[in-house]
């Protein structure tokens, strides 16, 4: 087991250049203190049990240090948010500090409520208290439950208030996951016309996390989509099985790996009610729990227009009729009350 000063930072995305992020040191919390930690995630990333006692993991993730070979950025990404498409999105509040080496591969160290950046506009860049709380055991219960999902590794609060429906301490959550690349991230070059780029972005995670595509020499971007509608399917499936409801489906939410991720708002409805919403704002039902396998598939056709200056038209078509089977398929599997489960 390793201490923080011991990780090794790799930062792969760093190396796509400047216009696919901006530099950006986090704001670190006054008189900050650790709420809770999670030894899993520990474990995950190979550190000492002991290392969230320690004043130096108080001070990194509370925005306050930057441990050697942490480089932060916000990332810049678009997105379509309850079906209307917001070329202006961008980590406003969250930074990646490093891509870091484990046993089981490189994961993302990311900061969320660390303080404004470029991508901020109007807001103040800043988290409250319950809201880091609400994902970091949200995260966990996923996590229990089998479900695919980024996780938190720790909680960190200061001595500063932020306003939320009523004042409350200011803190940070650290989350951790292989990658922070969304649908809304291939959107954003779509948007800008710019093919380079959204070729550029491509390879990369397809080098980084869907090396098995690479095989497919020339049909790889299609091979690259067919997975993630797979992987988006499979998400979806567990998210149903278990009846959680995301809240908030806009495709800067959905992981290119098939990943829950932000769960800001994220519940669990135990009668598994087709109706059940849980964002205040929804209030034509478009991501209640009944509709999210749907909204799943509409953010693959979403993600199929944002490639589709990379991949023909028929394999576009072709991955995404495989998504109902396969989400069928999987859920059906998650509900047999057989110990075998996919």
């Amino acid at each position: 087991m390793k201490h923080l000063n011991d990780l090794t930072f790799h930062n792969r995305f760093h190396t796509l250049g400047a216009h696919f992020y901006s530099e950006c040191p986090p704001l670190g919390l006054e008189n900050p203190t650790v709420v809770c930690s999670s030894a899993a995630v520990l474990h995950w990333l190979n550190l000492h049990p002991d290392e969230a006692t320690t004043d130096l993991f108080l001070q990194v993730f509370s925005g306050n240090a930057l441990l050697p070979g942490m480089q932060p950025l916000a990332q810049d990404y678009a997105g379509h948010q309850f079906g209307n498409f917001n070329p202006l999105l961008g980590d406003g509040r969250g930074l990646l500090l490093g891509e870091v080496e484990t046993p089981t591969g490189i994961l993302d160290i990311y900061l969320k409520g660390a303080g404004k950046t470029p991508y901020a506009r109007n807001a103040d860049g800043r988290a409250g208290l319950r809201e880091c709380l609400h994902e970091f055991h949200t995260t966990e219960q996923l996590a229990a439950l089998g479900v695919p999902t980024a996780r938190c590794l720790c909680v960190v609060s200061g001595s500063q208030t932020v306003y939320r429906g009523g004042f409350e301490p200011s803190a940070i959550v650290t989350r951790i996951a292989p990658s922070h690349v969304r649908f809304g991230t291939f959107e954003n070059y779509f948007f800008q016309k710019n093919r380079d780029a959204l070729q550029q972005l491509a390879d990369h995670v397809i080098t980084c996390h869907y090396p098995a595509c690479e095989a497919a020499g020339e049909q790889r971007y299609a091979a690259f989509f067919h997975a993630v509608v797979l992987r988006t399917a499979h998400l979806v499936a567990h998210w149903q099985a278990v009846g959680f409801v995301h809240g908030v489906m806009n495709t800067d939410n959905q992981s290119i790996l098939g990943l829950t991720l932000d769960v800001g708002l994220g519940t669990f409805t135990l009668e598994r009610d087709p109706a059940y919403v849980c964002h205040p704002d929804d209030e034509h039902g478009r991501y209640a729990f009944g509709q999210q396998p749907v909204v799943g598939l509409w953010n693959c056709n979403v993600l199929a227009r944002a490639l589709s200056p990379l991949i023909a038209a028929q394999d576009l078509r072709t991955a995404l009729l495989a998504y109902e089977p396969e989400y069928l398929r999987h859920y059906a599997v998650l509900m047999s009350p057989s110990p075998a489960r996919a």
